[in-house]
């Protein structure tokens, strides 16, 4: 072991934490485990603009950092608080986060955020600490990213009293490989759509956006969802065939008047279908990926929902949420899940927001592993 330098016991004697966390360039606060500041350090003021003064005995909620993802959810006092789940898990981050924080001026600060459980002397979490560095200059070409994958994505089906849709998308970066789609295509028809490309962030939400161009190309196949999907997986083999990229996806043509449906799922997770009764049915349909060969042929499945049936498409960051055990919730329990839902909902709804909560609660991880679309359509009458 090598000697230390002449004078560096005197500095680390003479350092306390205090004067070392001050040092730093980044933000730093630590709380109690009800997530009250304990402390707040000097870096942590210059980017936000809250002296310590104003913070140290309130909770970050309290009218202070009020943080929001990147998609504009509160995460303060709610299950998606990163620090929050650091403290209830007892992991630290696995990879810094973005989140905004409300600055006392009010505007808006984009910070990459760790967090970790501080655990005492007997081994209990009895508060956390976390870190915050400013990202304004780096997040801002990402959000005007952002603003364009959300207009590919955006779709307002014209009003029918005879469905309900819901959609909630939660990608896991600024941008996704999620892509999705419900359109209107007659008096009785709809279009369904949800695709995931390989991997998540700005490469896969390239593919995403590629995806919209195609799905305007394309769109007189959508009658029959085997013809777009097998015309979609020569126009994505092309792409890139050395690249080895790919998509899972699920195409449904629904009709509203009968309630019939074909679809097809291109190595996409199974549909499924919540009937009235609180039964779930599985779609099951298991054909090849978009985009790994060409001259995929695809086969037309059939299947039919009743009134106050609830068909759900989603994408793996569904089922992909591991617990502590390691254990990925998988189709099995995501169908477990839905229905405990279903059958709690007094009026017999499936509220995706819920949904969404109750994955995270099963997972082991500070957020969802994967992007994650939730795809709803309830035949009402």
């Amino acid at each position: 072991m090598m000697p230390m330098p002449p004078g560096s016991s005197d500095l680390l004697h003479g350092l306390g934490a205090r004067e070392i966390l001050n040092s730093l360039a980044d933000g730093v606060y630590i709380t109690d485990a009800s997530r009250r500041i304990l402390f707040w350090n000097d870096a942590a003021e210059r980017i936000t603009g809250w002296p310590a003064k104003d913070v140290v005995g309130s909770r970050c909620q309290d009218n202070i950092l009020v943080h929001i993802d990147k998609d504009g959810h509160e995460l303060c006092g709610h299950e998606h608080c990163p620090l929050r789940r650091s403290i209830v898990t007892g992991q630290p981050t696995p990879k810094p986060l973005l989140v905004f924080a409300n600055s006392k001026s009010g505007k808006r600060v984009p910070v990459e955020v760790t967090t970790a459980p501080i655990q005492g002397t007997d081994g209990r979490v009895v508060g956390g600490i976390e870190l915050f560095r400013d990202l304004t200059a780096a997040t801002e070409d990402l959000m005007r990213a952002k603003v364009i994958q959300q207009g590919c994505l955006q779709c307002v089906p014209s009003a029918d009293d005879r469905v309900q849709w819901e959609v909630r998308y939660t990608p896991s970066d600024i941008v996704g490989g999620d892509f999705y789609r419900v359109e209107r295509l007659g008096a009785d028809r709809y279009a369904l759509f949800v695709a995931d490309m390989m991997g998540h962030g700005v490469a896969s939400a390239l593919y995403s956006v590629q995806l919209r161009s195609f799905w305007e190309e394309q769109r007189s196949q959508l009658d029959s969802p085997a013809m777009f999907l097998s015309t979609l997986n020569n126009r994505l083999h092309a792409l890139a065939p050395e690249a080895g990229s790919f998509a899972t996806a699920v195409c449904v043509n629904f009709h509203a008047a009968t309630g019939e449906m074909t679809y097809v799922c291109a190595g996409h997770p199974e549909p499924l279908i919540l009937r009235a009764n609180g039964y779930i049915d599985r779609a099951h349909d298991p054909q090849p990926a978009l985009g790994m060969f060409a001259e995929l042929d695809y086969a037309n499945c059939t299947g039919r929902l009743e009134p106050g049936d609830t068909l759900l498409l989603y994408t793996d960051g569904a089922v992909e949420a591991a617990n502590a055990r390691d254990e990925e919730l998988g189709v099995a329990g995501l169908s477990e899940l839905i229905g405990d839902q279903f059958r709690a909902s007094p009026d017999r709804q499936l509220p995706l927001a819920k949904i969404e909560e109750q994955l995270l609660l099963y997972s082991n991880a500070i957020r969802l592993p994967d992007d994650l679309t939730l795809l709803k359509l309830q035949r009402l009458k």
